[in-house]
C-alpha cells in the first residue's frame, strides 16, 4: 500500500513517483535498501540522553521501506525467502549470497528474487484493493 512522490536523488533534483504496485521500483528498493535505508539495522542513537552520529535522510523513502516491510509481513514468506531477503538487505549481491550459503544457486536465486518481487507487489495490490474497497473508494458495477 506504499506510494509516496519522492525526491531519490536530492533536494535540487525533481521528485520522481514510486509505488509498490511496481515491480521495477519493488526490486530496486530490495536491492538498494543498504545504501537508501540509512537507518536500517542501525542500533546507534538509540540513547535520548545522549549525543549520537547524525545522518542525512529521506523520510519520504524511510517511509516506503516501513510500508514495504509490513507488506512483506503480510507475504507469509517461507524461510529460505526470507533469507534471501534478510541478505540481500544487509548488502550482500546475489552472487555473494550464491557464494556464502550452499543452499543457493546463481540462477534459482534470481529466479526466486523475481519471485518475492512479485509475490511482494500482488500482496500490496490485494491490501490496497481491501483497504480502499471497504474506505467506500472503489464503487461496486462503477457506480
Amino acid at each position: 500500500m506504499g506510494s509516496v512522490s519522492v525526491d531519490i536523488h536530492k533536494k535540487e533534483r525533481e521528485f520522481e513517483h514510486l509505488t509498490l504496485s511496481d515491480e521495477s521500483v519493488v526490486k530496486y528498493l530490495i536491492l538498494q535498501r543498504n545504501k537508501l535505508d540509512v537507518g536500517y539495522g542501525a542500533s546507534t542513537n538509540i540513547n535520548i540522553n545522549q549525543a549520537g552520529d547524525t545522518f542525512d535522510f529521506n523520510q519520504e523513502v524511510i517511509a516506503l521501506y516501513a510500508s514495504l516491510d509490513k507488506v512483506i509481513d503480510q507475504c507469509g514468506f517461507k524461510d529460505k525467502s526470507k533469507k534471501l531477503i534478510k541478505l540481500i538487505f544487509e548488502g550482500n549481491t546475489i552472487r555473494d549470497i550464491c557464494e556464502l550459503e550452499e543452499e543457493f544457486n546463481e540462477r534459482a536465486t534470481y529466479y526466486l528474487l523475481d519471485r518475492v518481487v512479485d509475490k511482494i507487489v500482488s500482496t500490496n495490490n490485494e491490501l490496497w484493493y481491501y483497504t480502499a474497497g471497504h474506505s467506500g473508494f472503489i464503487l461496486k458495477n462503477g457506480l
